[in-house]
């Protein structure tokens, strides 16, 4: 079937992309574009032509599968030139979200309108790209330069009441969508209005000053930071500013290429594809029976208790939050309603859609009060006898479908299930704090989880607007056993042998985590680390060297920000981390205890054996499944622990060193350091056949 079809409505030609889900643009669509207009643009009887999507969606940008190879012919500039060019009208009309490619297809006719519900971007940017099909040459002569750059800058789409107001849209539907581009496509015909091409009106540089593009760059640096893409945006848009639209594109085109077959593109792109791969669970299928989840109950009003409260309110689920005491209750509820006036505060939310969510949000502390909810999240402190106390008690009081979840960071969800009668129902939600802004839940499957609980959680966190990773039972999951095992395991080491804090901390920093280990556990709080070593027997299993210098600065009651010292010192009010010389005392102090010598350590050392750690425990995770995929290890760490998106993930790093390259630089660190490093059984069978980690998984 072709993806693009024409029919005539009266004298109006009605060109409709139809390539669900998303309309996404690939070579059939364009070169079903190309035929439709030549085809419009020949027949006698058509006067104007309007052009829409099929679906749930305008086009929802390019169709990325094929951006690792050769664009194949017609190209966008000449397809989207055709359109341009056409000497009949030409009317958009956009529903859903038209982002990148499908806004740029926009911008190439003459006149634009779309439903009120809609939303158009250009957010290449993320993808490390820059709109190349026209867009950074065509937008800003639309809204000018200062508006174009805002909004490839800023990523995220806008309505169409601010696309209208900047000028991308002529008009805005209100009411049925079809009727609406049809009448308004009559309008442009009585007007007697003609071709109106993009490319040949004047760019507006009104605020596009040096001064501008210096505020420009510091806010891509917050939403970009370490990546080329934003930089080659603004080179695009100094094109389109001093050169005719022609030459313009031929720039557009260049950059665009060179951007596309970048290491960061294509890094970007592997996360795009691997976040959408972690619903495709083994045993599950569109047919999997799920749970209704209309009523939730959160054990614990605490931050973390609240945060997860908050999403569901947030997409109209009452909520029940439990806790020990009415000052308990009292100063949970207090947080929620202050992070939703912080929202409003900045725009983002309004004061009755605020009242709404806080209505749904209700506390008690009598567990009788939890009997009927359909789900129950268990979010107490870390430990395991309290978790079998509270799960035990809530199984004897819930309905019998009820669901009850733990959102334990690294306890044995099958343990805890083995506290209920109904294991089957039992499921390991980890929310990342805070739980109401990050987007990572690991879903934990318990082996005697059942399929319809685990539907039900992954369609949970859609609903919830999660990015949901099902995980296997072990000692942290997937990131967390990642974190402590491999990377801030090698860290505490590296203290050992002579790095600092503020080093280790700088040098991750620049390789594009939001912040250092070091300067991590300070803001989370060195004793919550201690516990997790001391409560799971883990510090005494292990023989030493084994985090000695978090173990001894927790020891010391220095707890991080919260005690105003732990790596760094922190003056009152400020959170910003200072170097403490005391704290290298306690690191030569430990080093001495176990005879090791500390040398200068290089900036290139401490990053490689942080990343080296991360791989080698993640192919362990891999090979004793864990995760399914090496790309779910990645969305993990991209969406959980701030590991930059622009490089991959560690598991796409690995098959970019190459598994015997690898092999043999942790055969390296395990001569010179211990067994701790000793490799993967699946690293070395990778390097023994010449495989990567995807071949390995594609083959399983």
């Amino acid at each position: 079937m072709d993806p693009v079809s024409f029919s005539l409505t009266d004298d109006i030609g009605v060109i409709t992309i139809d390539s669900p889900p998303v309309n996404a643009i690939n070579q059939p669509i364009r070169a079903g574009l190309k035929r439709m207009f030549e085809t419009a643009i020949d027949h006698a009887d058509v006067s104007a032509i309007l052009l829409t999507c099929a679906g749930r969606t305008f086009a929802a940008g390019a169709d990325l599968r094929e951006f690792d190879e050769p664009i194949a012919d017609p190209g966008y500039h000449e397809v989207f030139g055709i359109m341009e060019n056409s000497p009949k009208p030409v009317i958009v009309a956009m529903h859903g979200t038209a982002l990148g490619a499908g806004l740029e297809a926009a911008l190439a006719c003459h006149y634009r309108c779309a439903a009120d519900s809609a939303r158009v971007g250009l957010p290449e940017v993320s993808l490390g790209i820059i709109p190349g099909a026209g867009g950074s040459q065509r937008l800003p002569r639309l809204v000018g330069a200062k508006a174009a750059l805002e909004l490839i800058l800023n990523i995220t789409p806008v309505d169409a009441v601010q696309a209208l107001k900047i000028g991308i849209l002529d008009h805005v539907i209100d009411g049925d969508f079809i009727e609406g581009a049809i009448a308004y496509a009559r309008t442009i015909l009585a007007k007697g209005a003609g071709p109106r091409k993009t490319s040949e009106m004047r760019i507006n540089t009104e605020g596009y000053t040096n001064e501008f593009l210096a505020e420009a760059r510091k806010t891509a640096a917050k939403k970009a930071r370490g990546q080329d893409a934003p930089e080659l945006v603004i080179e695009a848009i100094s094109h389109a500013i001093k050169l005719p639209f022609e030459e313009g594109i031929i720039e557009e085109r260049r950059i665009g290429d060179e951007a596309l077959v970048s290491e960061e593109a294509r890094a970007l792109r592997h996360i795009f594809f691997a976040e959408r791969e972690i619903g495709n669970i083994p045993g599950l299928s569109k047919n999997t029976a799920k749970h209704l989840v209309e009523s939730v109950a959160i054990l614990g009003s605490g931050t973390m208790g609240g945060g997860i409260a908050m999403n569901f309110a947030n997409i109209g689920v009452p909520v029940t939050l439990v806790d020990i005491s009415e000052e308990s209750l009292e100063k949970g509820l207090g947080a929620v309603q202050k992070n939703y006036e912080n929202t409003v505060k900045r725009g983002r939310l309004s004061e009755d859609k605020m009242a709404t969510r806080m209505a749904l949000i209700s506390g008690t502390t009598n567990y009788q009060d939890i009997e009927d909810k359909d789900l129950v999240i268990e979010a107490v402190f870390e430990n395991m006898d309290l978790k079998k106390k509270i799960f035990a008690e809530i199984d004897s009081i819930c309905k019998p479908d009820a669901i009850l979840a733990t959102n334990t960071s690294t306890l044995d969800v099958n343990e805890i299930a083995r506290a209920t009668r109904r294991p089957e129902k039992v499921v390991g939600l980890h929310f990342f704090s805070p739980a109401n802004v990050m987007k990572l839940v690991e879903i934990v499957r318990g082996d005697r989880t059942s399929l319809e609980v685990l539907a039900t959680s992954v369609d949970l966190a859609k609903r919830i607007r999660k990015t949901g990773v099902v995980a296997g039972v072990c000692f942290g999951f997937i990131g967390n056993r990642m974190m402590i095992e491999g990377f801030h395991r090698e860290a505490d080491q590296m203290l050992l042998e002579g790095a600092t804090p503020e080093q280790i901390d700088r040098v991750m920093y620049e390789f594009g985590f939001p912040m250092g280990p070091w300067a991590m556990h300070d803001m989370a709080g060195v004793d919550i680390m201690h516990s997790i070593l001391q409560d799971s027997g883990l510090k005494d299993a292990n023989p030493a060297p084994y985090f000695n210098v978090l173990y001894q600065v927790a020891e010391m009651g220095r707890y991080g920000q919260k005690t105003g010292s732990g790596f760094y010192i922190y003056e009152e009010g400020n959170r910003k981390p200072i170097p403490d010389p005391s704290v290298i005392g306690i690191i030569e102090n430990e080093a001495e205890k176990l005879g090791i010598k500390r040398e200068p350590m290089t900036d290139a050392e401490i990053e490689e054996r942080c990343l080296f750690g991360l791989i080698n425990e993640g192919a362990k995770i891999l090979e004793e499944g864990i995760a399914y995929r090496p790309g779910d290890i990645d969305v993990v760490w991209s969406f959980g622990y701030g590991f930059p998106r622009f490089r991959g993930g560690p598991m796409y790093i690995a098959d970019q060193i190459g598994s015997k390259a690898l092999l043999a630089k942790i055969r390296g660190l395990q001569e010179r350091h211990g067994d701790y490093w000793k490799p993967a059984s699946l690293l070395e069978e990778l390097a023994k056949n010449g495989k990567t980690f995807v071949e390995w998984s594609s083959a399983s």
